[in-house]
């Protein structure tokens, strides 16, 4: 049990020590400048009047011991004895290059000036003047650490008072977390009750996709693509703020298949767009008799995730709304009589934010592993999973591929933004 606020009493007796210091060394600066001030004016003074006698006719000799007889005092640093036209007849000291006060005083006799008086006493440093209160300084700095330590001994509570802040504490924190619980069990009732609403005017309003009835065999060859969305954020955004967002996200997968198939030889009509980019992602399937289906699906895929983080960066900068999105390739799964638009749906249900992964014969397994590194499913629950596969990485040539499709696309997009502003 420490004492309270042990941190700001120690800065405040650090600061009281350091003023204390402070105004030490001030007041001990001007009591060394009066007494310097009186000194200087007493020993000009009296050696005035010693030297007069030696001035006229100029005595070198004597004035030279005489200045030596001053120069013994340890607060001098240099004398200099000059005559009536300022030509130097004796010097001495013993710091002459020390810094100091100038006093200046002219020998007069018979009131005529005969020389002139010159004497340099020594201005101590602020380290001088420290070396000469150090024992003060140091019982300055005992006191303030007793005072720390009697402080810590008397305003640490007592047990009881430990005790009785604990509760407190205890009582506050499971206060505040009750509370925490009410509100968010209210927010999710407001949320489900606001998708509920949505779901039921969207099925109601929207045609339905028969994923169920759609052929095995014509559909062989699916690309799912979801939202990663953990905090069901898309069911709390107003409408005027998702449909943008979605018809922006669907733009990019049309751009992408634009380029995937033309760069693989196909035609665009080839893919067909199931579902249309709204809360539950999109969809789009083509056969597996088409040549490089596989490829230009898994490409189609890279090459969105690839945009999609570009637009959840700058989104992220601008303060908007926007998620990171996942997908899966997937054929159909007989084993669990799921067609391959059922089967890649499931799958990415697996995934988190930026993961791909794929469900496909052995056949196409081996044309598509020479250009992705793949890497079993953690955890696998089903038949779908424990065959599917991870994208772990691109090679060289797929990679620059992908990048330079997202490039012509994100120019494309820029220019089309360019020529609307003009």
């Amino acid at each position: 049990m420490n004492a309270p606020r042990q941190g700001l009493f120690a800065s405040l007796l650090i600061i009281s020590f350091a003023l204390q210091t402070c105004l030490m060394v001030i007041a001990t600066t001007h009591q060394l400048n009066e007494n310097r001030a009186n000194q200087g004016q007493l020993m000009t003074s009296q050696l005035v009047t010693d030297s007069a006698a030696e001035l006229e006719p100029a005595n070198t000799v004597s004035l030279a011991l005489l200045a030596n007889r001053y120069a013994t005092n340890p607060s001098v640093a240099s004398i200099r004895i000059l005559d009536a036209n300022q030509h130097v007849l004796a010097t001495s000291g013993l710091a002459k290059t020390r810094e100091g006060e100038s006093f200046v005083r002219d020998a007069l006799q018979n009131e005529k000036k005969v020389g002139s008086i010159e004497i340099t006493l020594i201005k101590p440093s602020i380290g001088e003047i420290l070396r000469t209160q150090w024992l003060a300084i140091f019982v300055s700095f005992l006191i303030h650490v007793l005072l720390w330590l009697a402080y810590r001994t008397i305003a640490r509570p007592t047990r009881s008072e430990y005790l009785t802040r604990l509760n407190t504490e205890s009582r506050l924190k499971h206060e505040i977390q009750q509370l925490t619980e009410a509100l968010e069990a209210e927010r999710t009732n407001k949320t489900l009750a606001i998708a509920q609403i949505q779901q039921q005017m969207k099925e109601k309003f929207e045609p339905k996709v028969a994923i169920t009835n759609v052929s095995i065999e014509q559909t062989n060859l699916a690309l799912n693509i979801q939202y990663y969305d953990p905090k069901q954020l898309i069911n709390t955004v107003n409408q005027s703020v998702s449909l943008p967002y979605f018809n922006l996200c669907q733009i990019f997968l049309n751009k992408s298949i634009q380029q995937s198939t033309k760069h693989f030889g196909l035609n665009s009509k080839d893919i067909l767009i199931d579902q249309a980019f709204s809360q539950r992602g999109a969809t789009i399937h083509m056969a597996t008799h088409h040549q490089h289906a596989a490829e230009c699906l898994l490409m189609i895929g890279s090459v969105f995730q690839l945009l999609s983080e570009v637009l959840y960066k700058r989104y992220r900068e601008e303060k908007r709304f926007v998620l990171q999105t996942r997908c899966a390739v997937c054929t159909a799964v007989e084993a669990m009589q799921l067609n391959a638009l059922q089967a890649a749906d499931r799958l990415t249900h697996h995934l988190i934010a930026k993961e791909m992964a794929l469900y496909l014969s052995n056949d196409l397994l081996k044309q598509v592993s020479e250009s992705y590194q793949l890497v079993a499913m953690p955890n696998p629950a089903s038949i779908l999973t424990r065959h599917a596969f991870m994208i772990n990485g691109m090679n060289t040539e797929s990679a620059t591929l992908a990048q330079r499709i997202r490039t012509e696309i994100l120019k494309g997009k820029q220019n089309q933004e360019a020529t609307s502003n003009l």
